[in-house]
């Protein structure tokens, strides 16, 4: 997990495609399985681009070293956040003050290793298994209310190849992401994080998340 980490983190510019299903809860009791696509690519320090297509959504995030900007292209709205000048502060701004969830985040950070194992309370490695064809270590861990599983390739590339949470708080509900098309040294141009707003789309203000009674501010 370290070695990946390391991995991730040196690479100056990266992209990779997910598909990823999560579990949803109906009032009804009965639990559904939902789907998306994501595409994201990132050049360190200061440029992210993100693009999420599923059942239920058809959004973007694009951060250029000064601003991120969300795109809902089902509604076409959009909405701009001002952000620190580094993908790490620009995140953890976003999702504190906004409660912004970016695609993949958790393999993003230059501390991914650290926001990872953070709340870890044991793991065990499990073996050496295939995903899509691919030999992975594979690597199991419980926090609090999760249990995750991750397998990271085999070889000089320790890329994760497949991620699983299951929120043992919520009736074993399940987040997986499987990951292909890594591209480890692509060529990512300025333009591909300069975000164009489509013909007709309209601009809305984001609201700050309230803080909870108590917080530190």
């Amino acid at each position: 997990l370290k070695q990946m980490c390391d991995y991730l983190k040196n690479l100056q510019q990266f992209s990779v495609q997910a598909e990823i299903t999560e579990d949803v809860l109906l009032t009804s009791g009965q639990r559904i399985q939902h789907g998306r696509s994501v595409e994201a690519s990132v050049r360190r320090p200061d440029r992210l681009r993100a693009e999420s297509v599923g059942d239920t959504d058809d959004r973007q995030l694009i951060y250029d070293g000064k601003t991120i900007t969300l795109m809902d292209r089902s509604k076409n709205l959009y909405t701009n956040i001002a952000a620190p000048p580094e993908i790490d502060a620009a995140l953890e701004h976003g999702t504190q003050a906004f409660n912004l969830r970016a695609p993949l985040a958790d393999l993003i950070y230059t501390k991914a290793y650290e926001n990872l194992t953070g709340g870890v309370i044991s793991g065990f490695y499990a073996g050496l298994h295939k995903v899509q064809g691919v030999p992975c270590h594979h690597l199991a861990f419980r926090q609090k209310d999760i249990d995750w599983q991750i397998w990271i390739e085999d070889g000089p590339t320790p890329l994760p190849r497949k991620f699983l949470i299951t929120d043992t708080k919520a009736k074993g509900l399940q987040f997986t992401a499987l990951f292909s098309k890594w591209n480890t040294s692509p060529q990512l141009e300025d333009a591909l994080f300069t975000f164009v707003p489509p013909e007709k789309a309209e601009k809305v203000d984001l609201r700050p998340a309230t803080a909870p009674a108590g917080a530190v501010k």
